[in-house]
């Protein structure tokens, strides 16, 4: 009889211990290092910026990793070009410990501000073009002033002179486009940047892995607590 009891109590311990390992597991992954895919799929959905001059500014809405929740960004690279409906392949890079990505970030969050005029948003764009293609400010459009956009480029470099290690750098990610990942043809997409938090969410959500992971916890635990009063 003893040892009946003792294999029914090893029983139930493992299907206890088995509750945790799963629980721990499905938690684990909500890990930020694994929020992301090291790349992710783009498609060029539509510009969502009023056109300065020949061309649109931020935003330019995405889909990424096939989501329907589009991703509003911003472009980073004046010299190259992409068409609606495009797709290819994009390296999500981290912004902390790249100073110029780091700059873009601050001139993003200038330009995604909440209120931000439409003015300030070209201007911004214009920015981070400059930032990147150097030169890309002789292409202004009469909109633009040159002025403002030398403003924000020197109260960027300001900014990540005196925060080298603010909290705002890790709100943002960049899209590094993937060389050969376009259609055949087309010259290499533009690079973007854009606030993670409106990028695709992993299959299950977040949300639903922090329930389920809470849910197969207390479970465990009432499940181990109904045994011992037994």
């Amino acid at each position: 009889m003893k040892g009946r009891k003792g294999k029914r109590k090893m029983k139930k311990f493992n299907v206890v211990l088995a509750l945790l390992v799963v629980a721990i597991c499905a938690l684990l992954s909500l890990n930020p290092v694994n929020a992301y895919a090291d790349t992710a799929s783009m498609t060029y959905e539509y510009p969502g910026g009023q056109s300065s001059g020949s061309d649109y500014v931020y935003p330019y809405y995405f889909s990424i990793n096939s989501s329907t929740a589009y991703t509003p960004l911003m472009c980073l690279s004046f010299n190259l070009e992409i068409s609606q409906g495009e797709s290819w392949k994009a390296t999500i890079t981290q912004i902390a410990g790249n100073i110029n990505y780091e700059e873009a970030a601050y001139i993003f969050s200038v330009a995604s501000a909440s209120g931000a005029s439409a003015n300030t948003i070209a201007d911004a764009q214009w920015a981070n073009w400059e930032l990147f293609d150097s030169g890309a400010s002789s292409s202004l459009p009469g909109s633009v002033s040159q002025t403002d956009v030398t403003n924000i480029l020197n109260s960027a470099a300001t900014y990540v002179a005196d925060n080298p290690h603010s909290s705002l750098y890790s709100e943002y990610v960049v899209y590094l486009p993937v060389a050969g990942s376009q259609p055949s043809g087309d010259g290499l997409p533009q690079t973007m940047i854009g606030d993670q938090n409106f990028t695709g969410s992993p299959t299950p959500e977040p949300g639903s892995l922090v329930l389920f992971g809470t849910g197969m916890i207390a479970l465990a635990v009432f499940s181990y607590r109904r045994r011992r009063i037994a």
